[in-house]
């Protein structure tokens, strides 16, 4: 991870973010992957009935980028916001790509890295899938603390796939449990 921080703080260009900033749009073309240096980045996608499902949420040390938009030249299938005042790092892909081919060590980072994001995806999708709001709360809650107290109820009711409503019965199911 640290080769691919270096490639893009040798080459990548500074982006200033505020919170509602947009990197990209769900529909863009976009050929950039973003490290974040500071701040808080937010992952969504815009459902056919206008509702925002959030994917995932990015703070300092994070990279993203859209697979289907930098390996597919498709347009890209989710959003990246900013949801705090920050600082990302945007690099060709086609740099990290090139200087993979040359560079074994790069390369077996990025393999790494996406053997990471690969399992991190799988995770995820077997939440959504498999698990109760409430399950999935309760994971958000031990495994990102520092974020769930970063974002806002909105966010992590977009997050955990229900209403707002819905998180706030299951806050107080979980506090009665107590």
């Amino acid at each position: 991870m640290l080769r691919i921080q270096a490639l893009a703080e040798q080459n990548g260009r500074v982006i200033a973010v505020e919170p509602g900033d947009h990197l990209f749009r769900q529909g863009d073309d976009d050929s950039y992957i973003y490290l974040v240096k500071s701040g808080l980045l937010k992952a969504y996608y815009i459902r056919h009935d206008g509702k925002e499902h959030i994917k995932s949420f990015l703070s300092e040390g994070s990279i993203i980028g859209s697979m289907v938009a930098l390996v597919d030249k498709d347009p890209c299938t989710f959003s990246l916001m900013a949801i705090e005042h920050g600082t990302v790092i945007a690099l060709p892909y086609h740099q990290l790509e090139d200087a993979a081919r040359s560079d074994i060590e790069l390369a077996n980072t990025l393999v790494g890295f996406l053997s990471v994001y690969g399992k991190r995806k799988e995770r995820r999708e077997y939440e959504l899938l498999s698990l109760s709001p409430e399950d999935r709360y309760a994971i958000l809650l031990d495994s990102m603390s520092e974020i769930a107290r970063r974002v806002s109820q909105a966010d992590i009711a977009a997050y955990i796939g229900v209403t707002p409503q819905a998180l706030s019965r299951i806050k107080r199911r979980l506090r009665s449990k107590l």
